[in-house]
């Protein structure tokens, strides 16, 4: 009984291999796109070995080659009528942007990772302590170098921009800390929070009463 669930448990596992390289063959085969992360040529070579002396030919970023099979971490692939192998991971079903284009993503998505990380160190020094109530109306204040001011969805940088407002605006704040303001549009209704720094509280004018001699 041992001995039979043995070789069941072993044709099981064998069958799932089969299986599993038949599919990963078939979803390979056909026409594939040079795609290396740096842009670079992928060597086209006579064997599936990295050996310095079996470099066919280099093949451009962004050509298009067809897979024939693969073996593990190499594509079997005919490439100007040549029959070779190259590294399976820089091979892309789809054809790859320009490498420019790629670099810029890349470029902008760094410099957006880096304004993520200077705006929560910016909001980590703000006071966050609970708003209290505190009613006045105030006028909206822009910075040297902003043009706007934003409304956030809570009391915090990193949170959803609602609005924007222009310096001039006038709005009525509810409630205040230290650093946030929140603040209701007298005209539309909307509502959010501001830094308290885009605000200005309007002073409120005396008017001069004349007696009659």
């Amino acid at each position: 009984m041992m001995k039979r669930l043995i070789a069941l448990f072993l044709l099981t596992v064998m069958l799932a291999a089969i299986s599993t390289a038949l599919a990963d063959q078939t979803m390979q085969q056909g026409s594939m796109y040079v795609n290396t992360a740096n842009g670079k040529a992928l060597r086209f070579r006579s064997s599936a070995t990295t050996a310095k002396d079996n470099v066919l030919d280099e093949i451009p970023y962004g050509t298009k080659v067809y897979v024939i099979s693969w073996d593990g971490t190499w594509a079997r692939i005919r490439y100007n009528s040549a029959v070779g192998y190259v590294v399976k991971k820089h091979l892309s079903i789809g054809r790859p942007e320009p490498y420019e284009v790629v670099q810029q993503q890349r470029e902008e998505a760094a410099a957006q990772k880096e304004q993520e990380k200077a705006l929560r160190a910016e909001n980590a020094k703000l006071d966050r302590s609970r708003l209290k109530k505190d009613v006045y109306d105030a006028t909206v204040v822009i910075g040297v170098n902003e043009l706007k001011a934003n409304v956030y969805k809570k009391a915090d940088l990193t949170s959803e921009i609602l609005l924007t407002y222009e310096e001039g605006t006038r709005l009525t704040v509810t409630a205040a800390n230290t650093s946030w303001a929140q603040i209701k549009h007298p005209g539309t209704g909307a509502t959010g929070y501001m830094l308290l720094e885009d605000l200005i509280r309007d002073e409120i004018e005396e008017e001069e009463i004349l007696e009659d001699d």
